[in-house]
């Protein structure tokens, strides 16, 4: 299941005419029958975030959005997909891990990191290991991918998180997630639009 589905330009259009929050709350309640709540929030503030992202990074109009993909057979949904071609003409998916998180810790459990949420420090999945879990399932779950042969990559986007010296989020115990899954934060954001230009930046991403 898919909350809203449009190309780069679609989207790009509904963010800057205000529309997209409205746009993403009716389908919300037309396929799960329910009004979102806390999403409202993180719509309003990621999406923002990146309409710029994709703005700047000079993709295609063509290529496609997805917004808030359920994975089939689970509960999971995914924050923001970017399809497209590559420049040797690949067919690619980036997922993209939407945090509105400003500080987090490291903690000595794999892939689990401490930040604030709910009113309090709590332990939570660390946001590159989230998105690269999410492309795994879909690789397991979704037949059209080697059908297709679709190549998809993973990343995540802390776009209110200021970069600390050291970092814990970049921490070595992070590294091999980091490899796989890179992690943008705030003043990453032309790293974060060159990896969605080198992977589907040519379009034709809505087939």
């Amino acid at each position: 299941m898919i909350i809203y589905r449009d190309t780069a330009i679609g989207f790009r259009d509904n963010v800057d005419g205000n529309m997209i929050v409205d746009v993403l709350r009716e389908s919300f309640r037309d396929k799960l029958g329910i009004d979102p709540s806390r999403e409202l929030s993180a719509w309003s503030n990621s999406l923002r975030a990146m309409e710029s992202v994709v703005r700047k990074s000079e993709i295609s109009d063509d290529c496609g959005i997805l917004i808030e993909y359920k994975i089939p057979l689970t509960s999971r949904r995914i924050d923001f997909v970017v399809s497209g071609e590559s420049e040797t003409n690949d067919r690619n998916f980036v997922i993209i891990e939407l945090k509105q998180w400003q500080e987090a810790f490291e903690t000595a459990r794999d892939g689990i990191v401490e930040t604030f949420l709910g009113g309090g420090i709590v332990e939570t999945t660390h946001p590159s290991y989230q998105a690269q879990s999410y492309r795994m399932l879909i690789q397991e779950y979704n037949e059209n991918i080697s059908i297709k042969d679709i190549k998809l990559y993973s990343c995540a986007y802390l776009h209110n998180y200021g970069e600390n010296d050291p970092e814990p989020l970049k921490s070595s115990s992070y590294s091999t997630i980091l490899r796989d899954t890179p992690l943008y934060l705030k003043h990453d954001a032309e790293k974060l639009q060159n990896f969605l230009k080198l992977h589907v930046g040519q379009g034709r991403g809505m087939d």
